[in-house]
């Protein structure tokens, strides 16, 4: 009896072992509401339609909106302690929606309330998507990056005696088991969108609920539709060193 009751435990072990190990987290931010650069109608309603979309795929979201710098760094910090915490076969997603800028061919997300006068504020005030990047990465975790975060330049024109920065994001590296998923090409610009959500997002929230779709195919479909969307306008792409096959809504890493 004894040794049927341990095998027994033993089978339950190895059942309810990946499912417990497979967890699934997500931070997502949308900033709109900003003053000194022009405010942006839809990464509010972007981030809640994503949080709604990432917990109905067993996500535990943690959602931030209209957030300051000191927010975004504090819920990055904590965020990635708890992929830390989860140890290996964790999928973990960053997502953001609002003003993307580069600066040295670095990409910094804005928080509401920067106020930057020259291209030297701009590392003093916003948050450096690297950063956020290196934060997340845990080379026993998946991780995942979405920017739909790469709007025009904010700050306006050199001839109109701004700051020109030029326009959209610059390519980033991705890290092991890592994917970046940009919502135009590099040095181009993503539109905000005519409705209550952007293409791209809207995209993304569609193709999270289909079954049977690896990362990489999600992202392509996402490419596809946004394009035949936008009139070949918008043109979305990702960069991934995943070195597993793994899909938003799968119940294992395998």
């Amino acid at each position: 009896m004894t040794r049927i009751f341990t095998a027994l435990c033993f089978v339950i072990t190895l059942i309810a072992g990946p499912a417990l190990a497979h967890e699934r987290f997500a931070l997502v931010i949308g900033n709109a509401g900003y003053t000194s650069v022009p405010a942006l109608d839809n990464p509010v309603n972007d981030a809640r339609l994503m949080s709604e979309e990432l917990r109905d795929a067993g996500f535990a979201v943690t959602t931030l909106t209209d957030a300051s710098r000191a927010e975004m760094e504090q819920e990055v910090e904590a965020f990635a302690s708890t992929v830390r915490a989860a140890g290996s076969e964790a999928l973990a997603v960053f997502y953001f929606a609002g003003h993307g800028v580069r600066s040295d061919e670095f990409n910094y997300l804005l928080p509401l309330g920067v106020n930057i006068q020259s291209e030297a504020d701009i590392a003093d005030q916003a948050v450096p998507a690297e950063w956020v990047l290196d934060r997340i990465h845990t080379p026993q975790a998946v991780s995942v990056m979405i920017l739909d975060a790469c709007r025009d330049n904010p700050f306006g024109r050199e001839t109109d005696g701004a700051l020109d920065v030029g326009d959209g994001l610059a390519r980033m590296t991705a890290r092991t088991n890592n994917l970046i998923a940009y919502a135009t090409g590099p040095g181009d610009v993503a539109l905000d969108g005519t409705g209550t959500n952007s293409p791209y997002t809207a995209a993304i929230a569609r193709a999270i609920g289909t079954r049977g779709l690896t990362l990489e195919q999600m992202f392509d479909q996402v490419r596809t539709e946004v394009i035949g969307e936008t009139d070949g306008v918008q043109s979305p792409w990702a960069r991934s060193s995943l070195n597993i096959r793994i899909g938003i809504k799968d119940l294992s890493l395998n």
